[in-house]
């Protein structure tokens, strides 16, 4: 369904619930207590619901708990690493119990989805009372959506009970429930569906949501960016950047003859502009808006400069072991896609002259750099010799 459309149902009251699938806190990378997940909390004290089922959220409690499952083997693995090549004699043991407070991962999952769900006001729905079996067995056997008629229709029953409890949910409360998802067997479900409006973007959502002023104010600041006056808020868009891009999820790919470990040595800003967001000139989508507090969304394209270390080897197969057969430090400009959070803020109101930014935030999650074909730098052996 078209955005205009959608509002008009906002505006109309007829969407009153909003739910959310796995695939919008993956996207998100799992992120519930910052970053436009935080966000949802606006909804708390409006007659707007945020329903999740217990099919997602059993879900989500399973990739919560995968993510301290991977800290506590990974950081195992270092500890005995400290202990074999720095000589570190602390206690393994101990270090771990103050990292985790010695709680197990499960209890972290539990621990964090619950804070979310009390500080989002959450409401959880049962499967039961909401589907009835033999429909769901018979969409299953007759190969109705949201089960395909090819491929292993097993792994569909989660999505399937959702749906179908999502859309009895909605008939029996008698409203259209906005549901936020990534994925193509929820958006096929719910074309079909006279209760459930899709939408695959979590930012539009907030905006969909959002009154008159703080779009009006959005369209007044992209104004007065392209007017030049403006450069505090890019200025602090860059420190964030400038601060924070070493600790960005990265993720080295590569084609290579050999086999490689990598290394990322340096990653420096070199720039930054922002995208349009909607035409003609807008740049700032509204997110949130309190009086005298507006969050915003910006879309930008980030120059970075990145250096890598790769480091080759062989299998030697007389001694049993990989071999080391040099390495190469390679350097490559890249431009990316990167979504920020920027909270502004006027005691005024008006968010016409005494704006502050009073925080920027990166959402981007996960980036993807292709250093394309890679192999060791055979001059410095020659060198060498």
């Amino acid at each position: 369904m078209e955005f205009d459309k959608i509002k008009q149902l906002i505006e109309k009251q007829e969407i009153q619930a909003i739910s959310l699938d796995t695939s919008i806190f993956k996207a998100e990378g799992l992120k519930l207590e910052s970053g436009l997940l935080k966000q949802l909390g606006q909804f708390s004290d409006t007659s707007i619901k945020i329903i999740i089922f217990e099919v997602v959220k059993n879900e989500l409690l399973n990739h919560l708990e995968e993510i301290p499952k991977s800290l506590y083997t990974e950081i195992d693995r270092l500890l005995k690493d400290a202990q074999t090549y720095c000589q570190f004699e602390g206690d393994i043991d101990l270090i771990k119990a103050s990292l985790f407070q010695g709680r197990k991962p499960e209890e972290i999952a539990y621990d964090r989805l619950d804070n979310f769900i009390e500080t989002t006001s959450v409401e959880i729905i049962q499967v039961q009372g909401n589907i009835e079996l033999s429909e769901l067995l018979n969409k299953y056997f007759k190969n109705k959506s949201p089960f395909a008629g090819t491929g292993k229709k097993k792994n569909e029953f989660p999505d399937a009970m959702a749906l179908m409890s999502l859309e009895s949910w909605a008939k029996k409360n008698m409203k259209q429930v906005l549901v936020i998802s990534i994925d193509n067997d929820w958006k096929r479900y719910c074309t079909h569906s006279q209760n459930l409006v899709f939408l695959e973007s979590l930012s539009k959502c907030f905006e969909l949501f959002q009154e008159v002023k703080p779009y009006n104010i959005c369209r007044q600041l992209s104004e007065k960016y392209y007017q030049g006056e403006l450069d505090f808020i890019k200025q602090a868009i860059t420190n964030t950047l400038e601060n924070q891009i070493f600790d960005f999820n990265i993720h080295i790919e590569a084609n290579s003859s050999y086999q490689y470990e990598d290394e990322i040595s340096n990653v420096s800003h070199e720039g930054n502009e922002f995208k349009i967001i909607k035409k003609p000139n807008i740049i700032f989508r509204p997110i949130k808006f309190d009086n005298d507090t507006l969050v915003v969304q910006a879309e930008l394209n980030v120059n970075i400069s990145i250096e890598c270390n790769f480091y080759f080897t062989v299998w030697d197969s007389i001694d049993g072991e990989d071999v080391g057969i040099g390495a190469n430090t390679i350097e490559k400009q890249e431009d990316l896609d990167v979504t920020v959070l920027i909270t502004l803020i006027d005691e005024s109101g008006k968010f016409d002259e005494d704006i502050q930014v009073d925080e920027v935030e990166i959402i981007t999650t996960k980036i993807r750099i292709d250093f394309d074909y890679i192999e060791p730098d055979w001059r410095d052996q020659n060198d060498d010799d």
